[in-house]
């Protein structure tokens, strides 16, 4: 049987709709070896959406309480997902999700998987209306940020698909945009080595496939990097959501492992596929 995980599941102390005991009970029945919380590190571009700092001792708290209840069931792990533009301390998590999610620019700031209507305004102010320029600038300032900061986990790589399901905003197989992509990777595998394969969008905004798309993932198998299944859970209901297909990706890019958060001290183990 394979062993699963999610290093990548969010609380209510940032946007999850679901307490941590709940999403724990939901790990358990699908039968997880490890579970990892991540909830949206501190930082004061878009605050609903992330831990607030009054509140992230709480966090900690919380999370360090239910690794010692459920220690003989499973093995939880205390976690953020930082974005480029949090300055969250990571000396106080046991691993980290690195994301870029805001790309400010003087007084404007534009989130690429936010409100539709707002990014497409974006996109007319700084780009003239031209979709693959803003997707090359995200896939740069990505890749930048993951070299220089290191984190532990690269999340959601083609985040910036999220408002373009149908292709409205850019081509993803424009060459230019497609070449911005693969270049991130070559500079993001020098700060970090292991990709989730990210599920959630598939259950919470109807994406057709997980992140990345697989040419993508590919290129990142071609990099010698790793990869690791994250179902970016923010209701406990879609704890393990779309997994087979994200199995399904790994295995068609010729993974034949994958990474789990360990059961023990060691953040990672190999599994086979």
């Amino acid at each position: 049987m394979l062993s699963l995980c999610s290093p990548h599941v969010h609380t209510p102390y940032c946007d999850g709709q679901s307490t941590i005991d709940e999403m724990v009970q939901a790990a358990l029945d699908a039968g997880f070896v490890s579970l990892g919380f991540s909830s949206h590190a501190v930082q004061d571009i878009d605050p609903e959406y992330c831990i607030a700092r009054e509140k992230e001792q709480d966090y900690i708290d919380e999370v360090n309480a239910a690794q010692k209840v459920y220690e003989d069931r499973i093995r939880i792990w205390r976690g953020i997902e930082r974005d480029s533009v949090s300055d969250a301390d990571r000396a106080r998590y046991e691993y980290v999700l690195g994301a870029v999610h805001y790309m400010p620019d003087g007084e404007f700031v534009m989130c690429v998987d936010g409100n539709a209507n707002q990014l497409q305004k974006e996109i007319d102010r700084r780009y003239g209306g031209q979709g693959a320029r803003m997707a090359i600038d995200y896939y740069q300032a990505l890749g930048a940020y993951i070299r220089s900061y290191r984190p532990d986990i690269i999340a959601h790589f083609d985040l910036v698909m999220k408002n373009n399901r149908k292709h409205q905003l850019f081509d993803p197989q424009d060459p230019a945009v497609f070449d911005a992509a693969r270049s991130a990777m070559e500079e993001a595998i020098q700060g970090c080595q292991v990709l989730e394969i990210n599920t959630g969008a598939m259950v919470r905004s109807g994406a057709k496939e997980p992140y990345p798309s697989l040419p993508l993932l590919k290129h990142w198998r071609h990099l010698g990097g790793q990869v690791i299944l994250a179902s970016d859970c923010h209701f406990a209901l879609h704890i393990a959501a779309c997994y087979e297909e994200g199995l399904a990706l790994m295995r068609a890019a010729g993974y034949r492992e994958m990474l789990i958060l360990g059961r023990n001290k060691e953040l990672f183990e190999t599994v086979p596929l």
